[in-house]
C-alpha cells in the first residue's frame, strides 16, 4: 500500500470514528447536564486524542518529523500572528456568503459559549481545536500526502480539513484558510506556523462573542444582507495591501527550499493519486452527515 493510500485510509477511519463518537456523546444523558464549554472540551479530547495517539503507536513514525515540530522564530511568529488577524475579513466574507444558504453553527452556539465563561471557552473553542485539527490536517495528512506533490498535498489536506467540519457553511472558508496554512507550514517546515494563526482566528471569535454589546448585536441585525456583503467586501479590499506586505516579508524570511524529487521507472517525477474509493467514501459520509441534514431541515 502506498503512503497516499495509507493516509487516505487513516482519514476515512478518522472520519468514521469522529462521527460515531460525536453522535454517541450527543445522546449520552450525562452530557446533557454539562455546559457547552465543558461539552466541547470533552468532545475535542475524545474525538481527537485517541485516534491521533493510536496513529503514531501503530505506524511508529517519528512524531517530531511527521508533525514538523521545528522552531518557528520570532520574526515568523509575528508575521504569522499578523496574518491570522488580517485574513479574517476574507474569512468573514466567505462565511457570510455561505450563511446566506446554510445556517452558521457558530452563531447558533453563541449563547452556550457565552454562558460557559471566557477561559473555558478559549480552551475549548480556540486552543484545543487549533492543536488537534492542525496535528490531523497539517501534521499527519500533509506529511502523508508528500508523494502527491506539494500543491496537490496542500489541496488534499485543505479539502479534508474543510469536510471535517461536517457542515457546508464552514467548508468554503475552512478550505481556503486550510490551503494557506499548508503553504505556511511548507515554507517554514514548522507546524507552529498553522497552529498560531488557527488559535488567533478562533480566539478572536471567542473574544468578539464576549466583547460584543447588545447594541452592536442589534445594529448588525438591522443591516441588510447587501449592506453587510458590501461592508465585508470593502474590508477585504482594504486588507489586501497589508496581506501583500506580510507575504513579502514572509517570503524574504522563508525562501524556497530545494526539494528532492523521486523519479519513477520512466524517469518522470513520481507522484501518487489522491482520488480513490476511500476518498469517495469520505465524500459520501460528508454528503450524508454534513450536507443532507441541512438540505432536508
Amino acid at each position: 500500500m502506498t503512503e497516499t493510500r495509507r493516509t487516505n485510509l487513516f482519514a476515512l477511519l478518522f472520519f468514521i470514528y469522529f462521527i460515531v463518537v460525536s453522535f454517541a456523546l450527543a445522546f449520552l444523558p450525562a452530557m446533557a447536564n454539562l455546559s457547552d464549554g465543558t461539552y466541547m472540551l470533552l468532545a475535542q479530547l475524545l474525538c481527537f486524542l485517541p485516534p491521533l495517539t493510536l496513529y503514531f503507536v501503530l505506524t511508529k513514525k517519528n512524531i517530531k518529523q511527521t508533525l514538523r515540530l521545528n522552531p518557528l522564530g520570532w520574526k515568523n511568529a509575528l508575521i504569522i500572528i499578523s496574518f491570522g488577524i488580517s485574513i479574517q475579513p476574507l474569512m468573514s466574507l466567505l462565511s457570510y456568503a455561505a450563511a446566506l444558504f446554510f445556517p452558521n453553527p457558530v452563531e447558533q452556539s453563541i449563547s452556550g459559549i457565552h454562558s460557559s465563561g471566557f477561559l473555558l471557552s478559549m480552551v475549548s473553542v480556540a486552543i484545543l481545536p487549533a492543536l488537534f485539527e492542525e496535528v490531523f490536517s497539517r501534521g499527519i495528512l500533509l506529511s502523508g500526502y508528500t508523494f502527491l506533490g506539494k500543491w496537490k498535498a496542500a489541496f488534499a489536506s485543505a479539502l479534508l480539513f474543510g469536510l471535517l467540519h461536517l457542515n457546508p457553511q464552514q467548508l468554503p472558508y475552512a478550505f481556503v484558510v486550510g490551503f494557506l496554512f499548508c503553504f505556511l507550514v511548507e515554507r517554514t517546515d514548522s507546524l507552529y506556523a498553522s497552529i498560531l494563526p488557527h488559535m488567533v482566528i478562533n480566539g478572536t471569535t471567542v473574544f468578539s462573542i464576549f466583547s460584543e454589546t447588545a447594541a452592536e448585536t442589534a445594529a448588525s441585525v438591522e443591516m441588510s444582507e447587501t449592506m453587510i456583503l458590501v461592508s465585508l467586501t470593502l474590508m477585504v479590499l482594504l486588507s489586501i495591501p497589508w496581506l501583500a506586505v506580510l507575504l513579502y516579508l514572509f517570503l524574504r524570511i522563508n525562501p524556497p527550499k530545494g526539494e528532492f524529487t523521486l523519479m519513477d521507472e520512466n524517469g518522470k517525477p513520481y507522484q501518487e493519486r489522491f482520488l480513490s474509493p476511500t476518498i469517495i467514501t469520505i465524500f459520501a459520509i460528508y454528503a450524508v452527515f454534513g450536507l443532507l441534514p441541512y438540505l432536508i431541515s
